[in-house]
């Protein structure tokens, strides 16, 4: 049996991203941010919008730093393990946004002011907040993002009706506007995907937002987000520009980002950075809204420019994919091919149903639905006739906390479980987690290749003093 998470090989990953320590939602602390935001209502973990920083001369070799709402940071130096870090501060706001400067880093976030530091896990100082070339504070900082173009530094920002602004940045004071703010798009209502709502049948609105700049084959390529994270139309647009401030033009190929359907839908508000091996890749905020509009997740693709030099992301994947830096393309062979073999099977057995959680909402490919067993059923099994043999490579848990109550103490566990399979008549342990006292509320692991009829997932109910429920589990193999 394999403990590691990335133990076979090719080294993979799996969205949504298997980060530890998922942070506590902001409104599930604070519900005035939001005010009617929640759905079932109740406490919430989320992470999103994020903001990586790819260090190819990291402490300790290459590195991405991942920043992201709720609670920051996480480090991965193999691209696929994340560590979780708490950075000074832990919480700057929603949407907080890390880009280094002369060998600084600075740091924004919605209604934040500009911080710094000299690494890019802090402790960041702050300086204080954004002014326009008059001296008055910037209105409506919301989902901003710092860019350095060389020795210039500029600021974008936006989020509702009043679309996407930027503006040069004083490299000296980086908090000080040079130029009052620029609209530099609005929503456009032309663009069906840019309408709010989960069919985009509401022409009237949007919430443009989540603005990134990037600089690619002598363009630059200013994205954003719409028409809602909520959604499942949620996805990523891109406007092209010869200088960093404009005047910018609807990229044709848009939008580059989007998927209604599925365990990873509404790719959106994120952003796109180069990796290792000259590789790109696109970050995104993916939907849950199960507790609340902002109960999110984050996932990760490869990304490109296509023959017209169009930017575009390599769909938002939910199968395993190889590691970045691992082919000079990604987008044309970036998938070891392994598919989940454990879905939609006729022969189905589990422990026990606690009632409207069915066994087979555990693998109908959804985020909003969940099994969970009984009260009183203290080691929870699903086991799967797989219908034929399969060669198994890995699997994915994703769990879901129905009783979480930070109040009442009632706050994040570590769920201790296994992987079993069927070879040749006897049941043989192929991922064992089950001494586990790491919190990981999405859990991928590899396993040994093993050729296997059937496949059988528990977990010690016993340990948690709440109950746990099973969003999704995905046994991925090839035929």
């Amino acid at each position: 049996m394999l403990k590691s998470p990335h133990a076979a090989s090719p080294l993979t990953y799996c969205n949504p991203l298997p980060l530890p320590d998922y942070p506590r939602g902001r409104c599930s602390i604070d519900p005035s941010i939001m005010p009617g935001g929640d759905v079932l209502g109740g406490d919430f973990r989320e992470t999103a919008d994020p903001t990586v920083l790819y260090e190819a001369d990291g402490p300790n070799g290459a590195r991405w730093v991942l920043y992201s709402s709720a609670g920051m940071a996480y480090v991965s130096e193999d691209f696929v393990t994340w560590r979780h870090h708490r950075v000074e501060p832990y919480d700057a706001g929603y949407a907080p946004t890390v880009e280094k400067f002369r060998g600084r880093y600075l740091l924004t976030a919605c209604t934040a002011g500009l911080w710094v530091s000299d690494d890019a896990l802090g402790p960041f100082v702050e300086v204080g907040p954004f002014v326009d070339p008059d001296g008055e504070p910037v209105p409506e900082w919301m989902d901003p993002m710092l860019f350095a173009d060389g020795d210039a530094l500029f600021a974008y920002w936006g989020l509702g009706e009043g679309g996407i602004k930027g503006a040069p940045l004083d490299p000296d004071e980086p908090r000080k506007l040079l130029e009052h703010p620029k609209t530099l798009f609005e929503f456009d209502a032309s663009k069906k995907w840019e309408r709010y709502g989960e069919h985009n049948e509401d022409a009237s609105k949007s919430f443009t937002e989540g603005a990134w700049m990037l600089k690619a084959n002598g363009k630059y390529f200013l994205t954003f987000a719409g028409p809602g994270t909520e959604f499942s139309t949620y996805a990523m647009g891109a406007y092209v520009g010869e200088t960093p401030m404009g005047p910018f033009v609807y990229q044709r190929r848009t939008p580059i980002c989007a998927d209604r359907h599925g365990l990873v839908r509404g790719p959106g508000h994120g952003c796109i950075v180069p990796g290792p091996g000259g590789t790109w890749w696109a970050f995104y905020t993916c939907a849950v809204c199960v507790r609340h509009m902002f109960e999110r997740r984050i996932g990760m693709d490869p990304a490109g420019f296509d023959a017209d030099g169009h930017l575009f992301v390599d769909a938002a994947s939910e199968a395993p994919r190889r590691a970045p830096g691992r082919q000079p393309q990604p987008h044309s062979g970036n998938s070891p091919e392994w598919l989940p073999v454990n879905h939609a099977k006729q022969r189905v057995t589990a422990s026990s149903v606690a009632a409207g959680r069915d066994w087979i909402y555990a693998t109908d490919g959804s985020m909003k639905t969940w099994w969970q067993p009984t009260a009183g059923d203290v080691l929870p099994s699903l086991e799967i006739e797989l219908g034929r043999t399969y060669t198994l490579r890995s699997c994915r848990v994703v769990w879901t906390e129905p009783q979480l109550d930070y109040e009442a103490g009632l706050g994040p566990e570590a769920t201790g479980w296994r992987l079993e399979a069927r070879v040749g008549g006897d049941w043989k342990t192929v991922v064992d987690r089950w001494d586990s006292t790491e919190d990981w509320l999405i859990d991928y692991r590899a396993c040994e290749a093993v050729e296997a009829d059937a496949v059988r997932l528990s977990w010690d109910r016993a340990r948690r003093a709440t109950a746990v429920g099973v969003v999704d589990w995905s046994v991925f193999g090839e035929g």
